[in-house]
């Protein structure tokens, strides 16, 4: 194995265990391939983590362990029967669950879901990738998997000069799973993502302790998770939006799988466009996707943040339950907040913050890599301002 000669900085780095070095971060590089194993060391020759090294890459070294051993299957094996056995006492009775959260576990790059005995894995770097059979070894290995998908179409990989493709063993298309008692409807080969977000699992739970009687729009809907959590726990009608026709043909057959059919209607459209007709909810989710991916685009996604927050706060009735979310690893928890405060202020309602919601259990926040908290949940309640005239708030 090669070796890389940090610098102070690149050491400091390393004794504050972060997991990932930039070219700044050494004092002499390696003649290393994109995703070749590299041993780092300080100038005095001091070992300190093994990492795969990608030239072609800003983040040059990400670090596999901070021992001095072998990457092989067993070092797979190990941490992927360590996982499965916290997953299941994080989730006792549940058969769906993440068992590797990139950096969050330790292990950058990769991500494995589990879905009952079908893994979907995504390999994010070249790093990962050089490791693509070890890792398939392990899974076999470790789990008793009936099938394996290698969802690698992720858009991060051209930054790391690799090709985007989706390979399948022992499975066609989409298959039925249960989580928290309810059907869906996995697509792991042409949805998005994995097949379906596992990361909201406690959101959801959470929100449908909120909509008992009430009209419940669910915006960004997907495949329906939150409009099915709300049926089955009260609501009186869900409002499910996207405007993917593809993930509302996988959200109408989840509803019909679980006999909730007759109370949730989903609608193809703009979330912006449905919230300029639709009638006054009593509680809302509001799930975008990332609009901040590059921290470039900060002030731009964050405007369209507010905006969206803005014209779904004007559709609810008083007293009503929201949740906004965002998904953005750029857009912070106290950013979250400040621009539903300003969204709601705009719309003349008072927002009380009822509870703050995180990304599940099962994608660990790493506190070394900030970057592993992405998932910002926060639940009010919307009062409107005594005496306000309601025309003036819906416009």
């Amino acid at each position: 194995m090669k070796t890389a000669i940090l610098n102070r900085k690149g050491v400091k780095k390393i004794l504050g265990r972060r997991l990932w070095l930039g070219k700044p971060d050494f004092s002499i590089l390696p003649e290393a391939t994109s995703g070749e194993l590299v041993r780092l060391t300080s100038k005095e020759g001091h070992f300190l983590a093994i990492a795969y090294f990608n030239p072609k890459s800003r983040i040059m070294a990400r670090i596999l362990s901070f021992q001095d051993e072998e990457i092989s299957r067993e070092f797979f094996v190990k941490r992927f029967k360590k996982n499965f056995g916290d997953r299941q006492k994080l989730y006792p009775g549940e058969t769906c669950f993440r068992l590797v959260h990139g950096e969050g576990d330790l292990l950058p790059g990769l991500t494995v879901d589990l879905f009952e005995s079908v893994a979907v894995v995504q390999l994010a770097t070249a790093g990962m990738e050089r490791l693509k059979s070890t890792i398939y070894d392990a899974l076999k290995e470790a789990l008793p998997l009936k099938a394996l998908v290698f969802k690698n179409d992720l858009p991060v990989r051209k930054e790391e000069g690799l090709p985007l493709y989706v390979e399948k063993e022992g499975i066609d298309g989409p298959f039925w799973a249960k989580i928290d008692g309810l059907y869906f409807l996995i697509d792991p080969i042409s949805g998005q993502k994995t097949g379906f977000f596992l990361d909201q699992r406690e959101n959801r739970r959470r929100f449908s302790l909120y909509v008992k009687d009430k009209l419940v729009f669910d915006l960004f809907c997907y495949s329906g998770a939150f409009s099915l959590y709300a049926a089955r726990s009260g609501a009186q009608k869900v409002l499910a939006v996207d405007r993917s026709s593809q993930a509302l043909a996988l959200a109408e057959e989840n509803a019909r799988k679980n006999n909730l059919a007759g109370k949730v209607t989903f609608i193809q459209d703009e979330v912006e466009n449905f919230l300029q007709y639709a009638p006054k909810a009593q509680a809302v989710v509001l799930d975008p996707p990332a609009l901040i991916k590059k921290e470039r685009a900060y002030q731009a996604g964050r405007k369209l943040y507010e905006v969206l927050n803005n014209k779904a706060l004007a559709r609810l009735e008083d007293q009503g339950i929201f949740l906004s979310c965002s998904c953005s690893q750029f857009l912070k928890l106290h950013d979250l907040l400040s621009l539903v405060e300003r969204a709601a202020l705009k719309s003349a309602l008072y927002p009380q913050l009822l509870e703050i919601g995180l990304q599940a259990k099962d994608h660990p926040i790493y506190l070394s890599m900030p970057e592993t908290w992405y998932l910002k949940a926060v639940f009010l309640k919307i009062l409107a301002f005594e005496g306000e005239d309601e025309k003036q708030r819906s416009s």
